[in-house]
């Protein structure tokens, strides 16, 4: 008598690479649209703080230190919450060569906008510009 069908251990092996297969699959799936949403989340940080930047540039370079500051800014985007913060830095360069007649202080001001998503600490992008009152502003 011929007998017909699988054994065991094949049966075994076939499905313990099937699952490998498929748990493989799966965690590719995962992981890209975790980037994607990362992505998204990106492009939307990046158009807040350019807005944020936008802002500044409005405000002129005497009214950057006073207008713009703040810290863990809670914003609201595409239904994620987001955390804005604004940090204006003053800088005083003694090398630019004006240094002796250097009478105007600061010679910059750094604006660094920081995003955060869902807790203020999870920090994913920034943006700095510098600011002067004789170049106005600057990546």
């Amino acid at each position: 008598m011929h007998n017909q069908g699988y054994t065991l251990i094949e049966v075994l092996v076939s499905a313990t690479l099937l699952a490998i297969i498929v748990l493989g699959t799966a965690q590719y799936f995962t992981l890209s649209r975790w980037e994607i949403e990362k992505g998204i989340r990106s492009q939307l940080a990046w158009a807040n703080m350019a807005s944020r930047m936008e802002k500044a540039i409005d405000l002129g370079y005497g009214s950057l230190q006073d207008s713009l500051t703040e810290t863990s800014f809670p914003v609201m985007l595409s239904g994620v919450q987001g955390y804005r913060t604004t940090i204006v830095t003053s800088i005083d360069d003694s090398l630019d060569g004006l240094a002796p007649v250097d009478t105007v202080l600061p010679d910059y001001t750094d604006v660094t906008v920081i995003f955060a998503w869902f807790t203020p600490d999870n920090i994913i992008d920034s943006l700095t510009c510098r600011f002067s009152a004789e170049r106005s502003w600057s990546y």
